[in-house]
């Protein structure tokens, strides 16, 4: 179960122009490990700014906070100190319960994903071609509109 802020989102604007995303992700307990959970998140990766010199640009994932809820009569040691974080209680339920920050390890303190990006230096071909086959096309159509159209 998952929520994420904001509702909409532009998935096809470029990574310059979009805005920071939080996903809260709702997890049961691993049934093997008491104190385990395990998640799998798909990553989507923006279009990036052409590079000067360098085919790939890098994007940083950091690693996540784990809060634990005190909402649903889990008591432990970190309940009875006050709340750090107001988030909705689960993905069904919007209103605000408090979460807690805890210690937890994650398996890599950040990721790096490598982004492929098109070269700054290519820019005039890309936008010649991009010209020529936009005109070739629209042509086409248009002989094709104007032989079996009917007006």
């Amino acid at each position: 179960q998952a929520v994420l802020f904001p509702d909409a989102i532009d998935v096809e604007a470029p990574e310059y122009s979009s805005r920071a995303l939080l996903v809260l992700l709702f997890l049961e307990q691993d049934r093997s490990c008491s104190r385990c959970f395990r998640a799998a998140v798909p990553v989507h990766a923006r279009y990036h700014r052409p590079g000067e010199g360098t085919q790939e640009a890098l994007a940083v994932l950091q690693s996540p906070e784990v809060l634990l809820c005190c909402c649903h009569g889990h008591l432990s040691a970190e309940c009875w100190e006050p709340a750090e974080v107001d988030a909705p209680c689960s993905s069904d339920n919007t209103s605000p319960c408090q979460w807690h920050s805890t210690k937890h390890r994650p398996e890599y303190e950040e990721s790096m994903l490598r982004v492929p990006v098109g070269l700054r230096e290519h820019n005039s071909l890309v936008c010649a071609l991009t010209l020529l086959t936009t005109g070739l096309c629209s042509g086409l159509i248009l002989a094709a509109a104007c032989k079996y159209g009917h007006f």
